[in-house]
């Protein structure tokens, strides 16, 4: 049984017990307390607290980087129940149903199918780069977020630039040593793209989820429920 939170019709219609839920708020509380003062518009500062909530580190708050519009077509995109295209079945498993259920927003992990594999061994490139390259074409207008697999960010950033492919939002937050870096350093100097990334090393599948829930969160709040 699912306990409702008065009066909030959004909490009481979600996944959270109110333990669960005021656990949470307690955390962003400290969160807040510990950051103390900052210039953060109040939108990407629940996308930053979010991240800092999941990994227990304060260095994303020096981290997280936004583009102008990313937050508004962010949550733009997730309320005309856009697709979200995801580069690993973590994300896809760690992203809580009924939040998606609020705008119907479906989970693809193009990597997932069969047919990406053997496309990726006849062109000679990593697995989700192929399957990003597949895709392309239904990739204008959804949410990307690629957590893993900087080949699939520059292949997304070079279908971008390229071939007009137009996403709503990128987030690009691989993490790693190989080309992690650069890619997230090449995506934002696409200047047309929407995008939030994660400057150096750092990032991953927690990470891309963590700012998912937030911005689904951002776009259920615009509602007004």
């Amino acid at each position: 049984m699912i306990l409702q939170f008065p009066p909030n019709g959004r909490r009481a219609r979600s996944g959270l017990v109110k333990a669960g839920r005021e656990i949470e708020l307690e955390s962003f509380r400290i969160i807040d307390e510990e950051m103390g003062p900052h210039s953060f518009p109040s939108d990407q500062w629940q996308i930053i607290r979010r991240v800092i909530h999941t990994t227990g580190d304060f260095d994303y708050a020096k981290r997280v980087f936004f583009t102008p519009d990313a937050v508004s077509k962010g949550i733009e995109a997730l309320k005309k129940g856009s697709a979200i295209y995801v580069d690993t079945r973590m994300i896809k498993a760690g992203l809580s149903p009924w939040r998606l259920e609020w705008h119907g927003n479906e989970v693809v992990c193009p990597a997932a199918n069969p047919q990406s594999l053997e496309l990726a061994q006849k062109a000679g490139v990593t697995r989700t780069l192929a399957a990003f390259r597949d895709c392309a074409q239904v990739l204008n207008g959804a949410i990307v977020a690629i957590g893993n697999a900087p080949t699939a960010l520059l292949e997304v950033r070079r279908l971008i630039k390229e071939e007009g492919v137009r996403p709503g939002l990128v987030i690009g937050v691989p993490v790693g040593f190989v080309q992690a870096e650069e890619s997230k350093s090449a995506l934002i100097q696409v200047a047309e793209q929407p995008s939030i990334t994660v400057m150096g090393r750092k990032g991953g599948s927690s990470i891309a989820v963590a700012i998912i829930h937030a911005l689904l969160e951002l776009a259920e709040d615009s509602d007004g429920r």
